[in-house]
């Protein structure tokens, strides 16, 4: 049959980070779930408009999934169900959002919710590896599980045999009987599948990371596989307004429409993430994305948008399609946020905010005072540098970048040789231009991405890691001492040293207000030629087997932790590969994996719902107190830098628990492993902050506070502590905690009163008198 055009008709706001999950319900309203932790009822007003009209609250993490639940016997008037990253499934009233229902049972998120043909059932699964049937009329019944699958289970749907299907992370489909029992795995898929849907009495269809769609019978038979997308489908949905075609999304930024196993018609947003896609009974199609917006596209021309906004839509679709591929400032575009950030109120003054507006990057400062966003300035990237020597000011240079602060104003040079630390250089910049010091990492980042630096810059006998402060490989030594060259991209001062620093250092430490931290830290430097040499080392050790590797291969798997150099996907298998080495010697692999995960498509990757939930477990499995003090330092570090993207984060903030956990039971702890422990703590703080389920994080630090010994891991875990102090809706028993712990509320009040002259003694000082502040 003929498909009509689609176009844009509403674009909805509202949402303050990306909205993962869309739906219908009764009278053509919309439901969307959200990375802000809510979900939003959209109703249609006039022709094309949509009103938001209640906002769902309750969950402590991400809404991950969102259905509407028929009337029931126990509920005549429906529900809007709701699943999250806090492992729980929350049923609201349609009308005004209250809460009815709350159905604990899933391990980790739960990523599908949706009712069965039977009254009162909900199906629901999770990244637990099973599915649940809930029978809503009697809450207090145990659910019928699941189980059978290895990895995430990313959606289960009721076939019209009144059997169920369930899709996994496992590359399997499974077919069960209502009682629970298995009745076949069905393979075919070569990657995660992520989503199913009904196509008729007969039939049903699955998508999958695999980009690949596939037509199944409901016994098991594949009768066909369509192909279009260029990457991860992430959702599928059939259209009651176009009978026998469906719709699909995913991470190419496109949807698709699908008739006879054609794709008849390509949409593509101005984003990367399609993340869910459904449609309404009229035909029309509804998105949610990774830029916050639901939009609904029709093939009506009376539900069109007007022309001004299906204009601006489609240049921003073509400078998306452009922009993707470029960097400006250092930053991929297709990487940064969308206006939408600006929603969201700040958390301190001056927090700053890089913003993506068409094909510009703007800086965004946060004014308690008046409440708003103030626009700082566009970031520009620099042209590309000749070849041979720049003059600037009388000296020569590699590079001088231009940086665009503020409009009306002449761009700021920042000259720059390769031989210079990138982190000294920008905060000079910072220092000689009376920049907030909160620029420093920004800044940093931009030189060794414009400067294409391969590596860092040598110290006295190659670069000296501010973590271990030594230039040769020893991960778990803490007894050197140490003496630190380049700037701290956290604290903007020396990360730790007993020599004495710059009265520049000094003066930026002790101006900075430290409370509360909102942006993840992680671990950025090290040495990668002494990492490739022990990796050889090593290697030799482990002979000939299947688990041992050529010099190519070690080269191209360190090279992994290069920020800018290209990778072939093979190399991540490789890496998997390697950390399966006895734990003696596993070291220097979990190095370079913290390296690695910084970069999206290697931390999409380790972390991803087949790989990666055994990789966290595995990881906390080397935090055990009988395990190489090496290991137990490099995992932590593994879990700080996961917190660089998306998958990294949901999984470690998944197994918080556990994390925490592990950390409390850690033995001895030497200074690197105190700075690794306090960092990831921290990281956990900065995610958990404003939630209600952070009281036993805060334990957590306190706990570990009373054991450290090293001044920078202290810093950390004070700030990590302030912050929650800060935010946290539980501040008066936070309060009540921290006074009652005698050993560290008498050291609070010793700090603040002390006067250092050492600038590590500084900040703990400045930090201390922050929090008494706060009790």
């Amino acid at each position: 049959m003929a498909i009509p055009d689609y176009k844009l008709s509403a674009v909805l706001y509202g949402h303050s980070l990306d909205v993962r999950c869309v739906a219908t319900t009764k009278e053509y309203c919309i439901l969307s779930g959200s990375r802000d932790r809510t979900a939003k009822l959209w109703h249609p007003e006039g022709v094309k408009d949509f009103v938001n009209v209640v906002t769902y609250k309750g969950h402590n993490n991400f809404v991950s999934c969102v259905c509407w639940f028929p009337p029931c016997e126990a509920f005549p008037d429906g529900l809007v169900i709701t699943g999250s990253n806090d492992n729980t499934i929350i049923g609201y009233n349609l009308q005004d959002g209250t809460i009815l229902i709350t159905l604990k049972g899933h391990e980790n998120a739960v990523c599908s919710v949706s009712p069965s043909q039977d009254s009162g059932i909900l199906m629901s699964s999770s990244w637990d590896s099973t599915a649940k049937i809930w029978n809503v009329n009697n809450i207090h019944s145990e659910p019928l599980t699941l189980k059978g699958h290895q990895a995430a289970v990313w959606s289960i749907i009721e076939l019209g045999n009144s059997t169920y299907a369930t899709a996994s992370a496992d590359k399997t489909i499974k077919l069960w009987k209502k009682n629970g029992e298995s009745i076949s795995t069905l393979t075919g898929h070569t990657d995660c599948v992520r989503g199913l849907v009904v196509a008729s009495a007969e039939t049903f269809l699955s998508c999958s990371n695999d980009a690949s769609v596939r037509l199944w019978t409901n016994k098991g038979e594949c009768l066909n596989t369509y192909f279009g997308h260029s990457n991860y489908i992430y959702s599928i949905s059939t259209n009651p307004g176009l009978p026998n075609t469906f719709t699909t999304c995913g991470e190419d930024g496109t949807v698709r429409l699908w008739s006879s196993g054609d794709c008849v018609r390509e949409i593509r947003l101005p984003v990367q993430s399609v993340w869910s896609v459904t449609c309404l009974d009229n035909g029309d199609i509804v998105t949610g994305s990774s830029d916050g917006i639901v939009r609904v596209f029709t093939k009506d021309p009376t539900r069109y948008a007007d022309e001004a906004t299906l204009k601006n839509f489609e240049e921003e679709v073509a400078k998306m399609q452009i922009a993707s591929q470029q960097e400006i400032g250092g930053y991929k575009l297709s990487e940064l946020p969308g206006p939408e950030v600006l929603l969201q109120a700040g958390k301190t003054d001056g927090q700053t905010k890089l913003v993506r507006q068409g094909t510009n990057v703007k800086c965004y400062s946060w004014s308690a005072a008046d409440s708003t966003w103030n626009e700082i300035g566009d970031v520009l990237g620099a042209n590309p540098p000749s070849e041979g020597k720049t003059m600037y000011q009388g000296k020569e240079y590699d590079f001088v970048f231009s940086v665009d602060i503020k409009d009306g104003a002449p761009p700021i040079k920042l000259p720059f040789n390769k031989t210079e630390d990138p982190w000294v250089a920008a905060q000079a910049f910072i220092h000689k231009h009376d920049l907030p010091q909160v620029y420093l990492e920004q800044v940093a980042n931009f030189i060794i991405t414009n400067a294409k630096l391969d590596t860092l810059p040598a110290a006295s006998n190659g670069f000296a890691d501010p973590f271990t402060g030594e230039t040769r490989y020893v991960p778990g030594s803490g007894t050197t001492a140490r003496t630190v060259n380049a700037i701290d991209p956290f604290t903007g001062s020396g990360a730790y040293t007993t020599s004495a620093v710059s009265a520049s250092s000094i003066a930026a430490s002790t101006e900075k207000h430290f409370i509360p931290h909102d942006a993840y830290i992680r671990f950025n430097q090290a040495n990668l030629k002494a990492i490739y040499e022990k990796l050889k080392e090593f290697n030799s050790k482990i002979g000939d087997t299947m688990n041992s590797f050529t010099d190519e291969q070690i080269e191209n798997i360190v090279k992994l932790g290069e920020l800018n150099s290209s990778f072939n996907p093979e190399t991540i298998s490789l890496l998997k590969k390697m950390l399966e080495w006895p734990k003696e010697i596993l070291f220097p692999v979990l190095d370079v994996t913290r390296l690695a995960i910084r970069r999206k498509e290697i931390n999409g990757q380790i972390f991803d719902a087949a790989y990666g939930p055994n990789f966290v477990k595995y990881l906390l499995s080397l935090l055990n107190p009988d395990n190489l003090p090496a290991n137990q330092m490099l995992a932590m570090r593994v879990l700080v830098n996961a917190f660089s993207d998306l998958p990294g984060e949901m999984l470690v903030l998944a197994a918080r628990e556990s994390v925490m956990h592990s950390i409390i039971c850690l033995n001895q702890l030497g200074n690197n492993a105190q700075i690794a422990a306090a960092s990831l703590l921290l990281n956990l703080s900065v995610a958990l902050a404003q939630q209600t389920d952070n009281v036993d994080l805060a334990d957590c630090i306190v706990h570990l506070l009373n054991r450290i010994t090293d001044n920078e891991a202290y810093f950390r875990g004070l700030v990590a502590l302030g912050t929650l102090l800060a935010e946290s809706p539980h501040k008066l028993l936070i309060q009540t905690k921290i006074v009652s712990n005698t050993q560290l509320h008498n050291r609070l009040k010793k700090d603040c009163t002390s006067a250092p002259t050492d600038s590590n003694l500084k900040k703990i000082t400045t930090c201390s008198q922050e929090i008494v502040k706060l009790l």
